[in-house]
């Protein structure tokens, strides 16, 4: 039987031109082709007075079952076009992208019933610019938390030391992104642009690529129909699906989850979720702070609040936790006196202790601990930077600072308002009590208000060196007050927890923005999880543990990309620069499950749907595109964006369509139908499929004129998926290009 294999090519980039020149993957369809044009577009780059370069990412090397997401190592492009493109700037007018083993025939695709392409995020950089590891929480405003949650993430940033190469022209980007149709559909789905639009990079000199593969290719079928291999039990295909359930990215037996409920303390009011025993409270009541040694007692009382609540004793500050059952007990609060405690993995301490009544805007008094001869600080009210908390921050010496941090940066110093009360080193760790108001003394500056806010989530650094500078060390935790002089109430926070190791956090958004939390759809909550990106970690299984078939049987190949370039004239421009434009209909879970049908539904009428609503401006970011590779430019003198280019990513086996509207007018921008493969051969195998962009131009080429849209213009996207089986994992992300007019 055949098995995929490599000859000892290492990744490299060609460059071709002249007679050679000729689309990768055969011509493209488009979804929304000017039927009044006496043109047909075809995606045809011979046609387009372009060449190309290809590029072969490092070899890819799995077993069956296995994932494979990873940065791969960098691909130096071809040296003539380094040489050709220094201090200059290409117009990459669109690319082709393929799987491919390197043969001495030349190159053989692989089937994507072998090897399927989840998504892929690839990566151009230049001269001026660099790949930097970077946190998805904090990299421009946090936009890529939920893909790369707790994975290593990589962005490439502007460069402005001197490294030889002349500084790029104001606002042309140093960089660019390459992720459109990012998925199964990527072979045949149409990467390209209308005359007069361009990617721009300058100087462009490094290929970067992060693919996320799986196997499903079962070593055991030599034929070139499909047959699945080994499943796992939570495999949701059917049998003799034309897919791999694996694809799907189950939740297999080998994932392990931690699942528990959390508890928060609340200083006025009354819990949403109660806590529902005097076990659970007594136990919930040591999880927001309360001492071990704090009393407990079951009552029935008017005079307490219903449920589980803390009061603790000014004679002697002991702790005192009630489970009251009385349903017509008092409120949480009453009291003037706040204190609570926390600490980020024991490296970073802070106690608050808040005293309303002490003046006329209340006193606080701070209490921060951390190691001895570096930095350290916190920041209020955030979970991380893109929050652009209020900011204490100690020296290697104990001076202090109060700062306004900014997203990634680390902001600017504002008005000292905290007095240094004591500073002491002891073993090693510094500790400093500062005192300051509660009511802040600028709109940068926090205030306290345990009324509103009895927890504060907060996030914590320590420097390498006595000087405020980058961090080496960082974390985030939560604070939670205790009412010193009236009663703190334990509520039921929700569900919590991890996979295999790793805490599960989505960011599902309810409506108008999206549909899932009102679906209840199970992609949301960790408990309720059945499969997706959070069991598809590079290197893992997607089987169960008894399953283990050709362990030593590796597949290798390569993803090739072929870039589609012209020269861009600095004098006479020719091409405009197209900036990313990005949606999620899943808003901002970046997956979701097909719940399965219910029996009652005729298997025509199988079709689960989505839906979300936003503003063109939720899209855009204002930061220069020379500066990343997702800042879309300032607004300044702007009214809103030209539409060229809408490309809709979703998964092979449940996808029937994807609509972009206007809201405001009920106009249909753009529609995409999946065409599905229907034989074995390349480019068509059976359930697969393309997904044709939208694109706009101009009529000679066969396209509708580019859209405009305001700023302010309503949007709406629809997805809709066949769920007369289950499916976990599914995307419905927009990935469109654009430019601001």
């Amino acid at each position: 039987m055949e098995h995929l294999a490599l000859l000892a090519i290492a990744a490299s980039a060609v460059l071709c031109h002249g007679a050679q020149l000729e689309n990768m993957n055969g011509l493209y369809e488009i979804s929304n082709p000017n039927i009044q044009s006496d043109v047909k577009f075809r995606g045809d780059y011979s046609t387009m007075d372009a060449e190309y370069f290809d590029v072969y990412s490092p070899p890819i090397k799995t077993r069956y079952g296995e994932v494979w997401w990873t940065l791969m190592d960098p691909v130096t492009i071809p040296d003539e076009i380094i040489k050709r493109f220094t201090n200059k700037t290409m117009a990459i007018i669109g690319y082709e992208s393929n799987q491919v083993r390197q043969t001495s025939d030349g190159d053989v695709s692989v089937p994507i019933t072998w090897a399927y392409n989840h998504h892929y995020v690839a990566y151009m950089t230049g001269g001026k610019s660099k790949l930097v590891e970077a946190d998805p929480a904090t990299f421009q405003g946090g936009r890529f938390a939920n893909l790369y949650q707790h994975r290593t993430f990589y962005a490439p940033v502007e460069m402005t030391e001197d490294n030889g190469i002349e500084a790029p022209p104001p606002g042309m980007p140093t960089s660019t992104l390459f992720s459109e149709g990012n998925g199964g559909e990527f072979r045949k789905s149409f990467h390209g642009y209308p005359k007069g639009y361009a990617q721009l990079i300058y100087s462009p000199d490094t290929f970067h690529i992060t693919p996320m593969q799986i196997d499903t290719h079962n070593r055991d079928h030599p034929g070139a129909d499909f047959v699945a291999g080994p499943l796992p039990k939570s495999s949701q295909a059917p049998p003799n699906a034309s897919y791999s359930g694996i694809l799907e990215c189950p939740c297999t037996d080998r994932i392990k989850k931690d699942i528990h409920t959390v508890y928060s303390a609340l200083t006025k009011g009354a819990c949403s979720v109660a806590v529902v025993n005097a076990s659970e409270c007594f136990a919930a009541a040591h999880t927001v702070g309360v001492p071990a040694n704090a009393t407990t007692q079951a009552i029935s009382q008017t005079n307490i609040p219903t449920g589980c609540s803390v009061v603790r004793s000014p004679d002697d500050d002991t702790n005192h936790v009630y489970f009251n059952s009385e349903t017509h007990g008092t409120t949480c609060g009453g009291g003037s006196l706040y204190s609570g405690q926390a600490s980020v993995l024991n490296k970073v301490t802070m106690r608050l202790d808040l005293n309303s009544k002490q003046g006329r805007e209340g006193e606080a008094t701070i209490t921060l601990s951390g190691p001895d001869g570096v930095w350290f600080g916190v920041g209020l009210s955030a979970t991380a930077m893109s929050d652009l908390p209020y900011a204490i921050i100690v020296n290697g010496s104990g001076e202090v600072m109060e700062r306004k941090m900014a997203d990634h940066d680390p902001g600017t110093q504002i008005k000292t308002t905290v007095m240094i009360v004591s500073n002491a080193v002891t073993n090693g760790v510094r500790t400093i009590v500062l005192n300051r108001t509660m009511i802040g003394a600028t709109k940068d500056h926090y205030t306290f208000n345990p009324d509103v806010e009895s927890s504060i989530p907060f996030i914590s650094a320590i420097g390498s060196g006595p000087a405020f500078a980058y961090h080496k060390f960082k974390g985030a935790a939560t604070l939670s007050f205790t009412a010193l002089d009236g009663a703190t109430c334990v509520c039921n926070a929700g569900i919590k927890g991890s996979i295999n190791g790793i805490p599960f956090n989505k960011d599902c958004w309810d409506e108008p923005k999206g549909d899932l939390v009102q679906q209840k759809n199970p992609t949301c909550w960790v408990d309720t999880y059945q499969g997706g990106l959070r069991c598809c970690h590079h290197g893992w299984i997607l089987l169960d543990q008894d399953q283990n078939p050709w362990e030593d049987q590796i597949d290798e190949y390569h993803m090739k990309f072929r870039f589609w370039f012209q020269e861009y004239d600095p004098v006479a421009p020719k091409h405009e620069n197209l900036v990313r434009i990005f949606w999620e209909t899943e808003v901002w879970s970046t997956e979701y499950d097909i719940p399965i049908k219910e029996p009652s539904v005729e298997p025509q009428n199988a079709l689960h749907e989505i839906s979300s609503h936003w503003k063109v401006g939720d899209m855009l970011h204002d930061c220069s595109p020379g500066r990343a590779f997702d800042c879309t430019g300032p607004r300044e003198n702007k009214t809103g964006i030209n539409l060229i280019y809408a490309g809709g990513h979703c998964h092979a086996p449940s996808c029937y369509s994807m609509e972009l509207y206007n809201a405001d007018n009920g106009q249909l921008l753009c529609q995409h139908i999946p065409i599905y493969g229907t034989g074995t051969e390349i480019f068509n195998e059976k359930g697969y499929l393309a997904v044709p962009p939208c694109l706009w131009g101009s009529a000679d080429e066969g396209l509708i004129e580019p859209i405009f849209l305001s700023f302010d213009t309503n949007l709406m996207s629809v997805k809709r998926n066949n769920n007369t089986y289950g499916h976990t994992g599914e995307m419905a992300l927009l990935q469109m290009r654009g430019v601001l007019v």
